[in-house]
């Protein structure tokens, strides 16, 4: 199904700001269009594992939940236009409430970045 909806990558290799945006998104994929806000973050390779939160919705009084899932990265293709795109194929997928997720995210960046200096 082809569906923009805002995402944020997680992987060790991919830390930071990582705001994109889906091209299509189905039961065993995501297309992902490497942009927005993490125009300069590295392109992952062939086979690496990321973890993606897609944003869904807001529906009024059961507040904003998100598509959880881990992927393996299946290709990733230069686009002329728009950017390069990552296709994952999903091994997992889980619907969580976003706030919350995103706040443990904000808790452990710090101490992850540590790690990584």
């Amino acid at each position: 199904m082809d569906i923009k909806l805002r995402c944020h990558v997680k992987s060790p290799a991919v830390w930071g700001a990582s705001e994109m945006y889906t091209e299509n998104i189905s039961r065993s994929g995501v297309l992902i269009a490497w942009g927005g806000e993490g125009k300069g973050l590295p392109l992952p390779s062939a086979g690496q594992i990321l973890t993606v939160d897609v944003e869904l919705p807001a529906m009024h009084g059961f507040g904003q939940k998100c598509i959880h899932c881990q992927g393996t990265v299946a290709r990733v293709a230069e686009a002329n236009e728009g950017g390069p795109r990552v296709a994952l194929r999903v091994n997992y997928m889980d619907f969580r409430a976003f706030h919350d997720k995103l706040r443990v995210v904000e808790a452990m960046q710090p101490v992850a970045n540590s790690w990584m200096a």
